[in-house]
């Protein structure tokens, strides 16, 4: 598969690329339903998980093991769904699989007691979920790709999710002023059931328009379409991965400097009101001729300037705009890499090629959260200079890519 580098750019598949059987007619508002139930599971895990893990007097080392082990599993879980996926030629089926296996294994959460016990759960209910936005937005570029230029909506559908975080945020913390920590483990099961019955709604659509299983097996990737594949999939990941630093450590080093809860809060709360907002202007940025490239150029660029901002540890009110850039970092990098990897990948191997993206994330995320706790004691603020060398090297990366597609005349 040739690509010239305009190509590259387009927010539209290229022409190449054929609409798989998979990439059934599914309604755009069963897709943002599906990413805002997603989300906001995701909204009570990320921060309040470790607060039910403490609550069974684990460890700080057992919580640390627990909750990296998720992104560990990725690594094999997230390219292995994704390939079976593609192979069965069933998006939505998988989706639906893996969020009924993930609300199953949640009723476990419970009855779980103890280090073992709940590191046993907890692996089988990531092996299911880790490949779930992986999947959804190989489902949700399918379904856009059937109509010429319709990938420009994706932002629309995919800011429901980062919406719906936002509010799981707020939501599980007001309650758990009044409720025990226990309950969180309730608000995971109640969670993980209404992203089943989304998924099960959207693989019901799916499965109605495209009742055909691919009878034959994919074709393998060309070489050179393989080698751009695989350096976007690294610079994006590095770019991403890259967020470790902040994401566990920055409310830790807020408070060190007297922020308060409320300020530390609101700074959180910019960053996803800033990627909301970017997310929503997604659509006219594509339809200006901004391309899935350039996103992720600036994206890069963005999260290298953050990190080097974030070095210099700041004064206060430089936070705000810091934490704004989260927009770009973030934001302009998922969009342009999905929407870049979608170009890249033939139609029947869009959901194996995002598999790949989120493993690599994910394990670069895990072993640069590793890394991170044992530089910020010696480096303190420092430590975010390897952040923005990682951000700079994903941005290399992808800029040879870029640079290395001719234009088409």
């Amino acid at each position: 598969m040739h690509h010239s580098r305009r190509e590259l750019e387009r927010p539209e598949l290229s022409q190449s690329a054929t609409v798989p059987a998979h990439s059934a007619e599914v309604p755009a508002w069963r897709l943002s339903f599906l990413y805002a139930a997603l989300f906001f599971e995701l909204g009570i895990n990320l921060p309040f998980f470790p607060v039910w893990l403490r609550s069974h007097a684990l460890s700080d080392a057992a919580i640390g093991i627990i909750v990296a082990a998720p992104f560990y599993l990725r690594l094999v879980a997230n390219p292995l769904v994704a390939a079976l996926a593609d192979r069965r030629g069933r998006l939505g089926e998988a989706v639906a699989v893996c969020a009924v296996v993930v609300a199953l294994a949640s009723t476990l959460l419970p009855v779980a007691d103890g280090f073992t016990s709940i590191l046993v759960v907890v692996v089988a209910i990531a092996f299911a979920q880790g490949p779930l936005i992986a999947l959804t937005d190989a489902l949700t570029l399918a379904n856009l790709a059937s109509v010429s230029g319709r990938l420009h909506r994706y932002g629309g559908i995919r800011l429901w999710g980062s919406i719906a975080f936002a509010l799981a945020n707020i939501g599980a913390g007001v309650l758990l002023v009044w409720l025990p920590d226990s309950a969180i483990a309730l608000f995971l099961i109640g969670a993980a059931v209404v992203v089943a019955a989304a998924a099960i709604a959207v693989a019901h659509v799916s499965r109605q328009a495209a009742p055909t299983v691919r009878a034959t097996a994919p074709a393998p990737i060309e070489r050179a379409a393989l080698v751009r594949i695989l350096l976007i999939v690294a610079g994006a990941a590095l770019i991403q991965a890259s967020h470790g630093l902040v994401y566990t450590f920055s409310t830790l080093h807020w408070q060190e400097k007297g922020l308060s809860s409320a300020a530390i809060g609101t700074l959180w709360a910019l960053g996803v009101v800033a990627e909301v907002g970017f997310f929503a202007l997604l659509h006219r940025l594509l339809s200006a001729g901004i391309g899935a490239g350039t996103l992720l150029a600036v994206g890069g660029a963005s999260a290298a300037l953050r990190w080097l901002g974030m070095a210099a540890d700041p004064a206060n009110v430089v936070l705000v705009p810091l934490q704004a850039l989260h927009a770009l970092s973030f934001g302009a990098t998922h969009a342009g890499s999905v929407l870049l990897l979608a170009q890249l990948a033939p139609s029947d191997k869009r959901a194996q090629v995002q598999g790949w993206l989120a493993a690599a994330w994910a394990g670069l995320m895990a072993a640069f959260i590793s890394l991170s706790g044992t530089v910020m004691p010696l480096w303190g603020q420092g430590t975010y200079i390897v952040m923005a060398a990682a951000a700079g090297v994903g941005l290399a990366l992808v800029i040879a890519v870029l640079a290395a597609t001719p234009r088409r005349r």
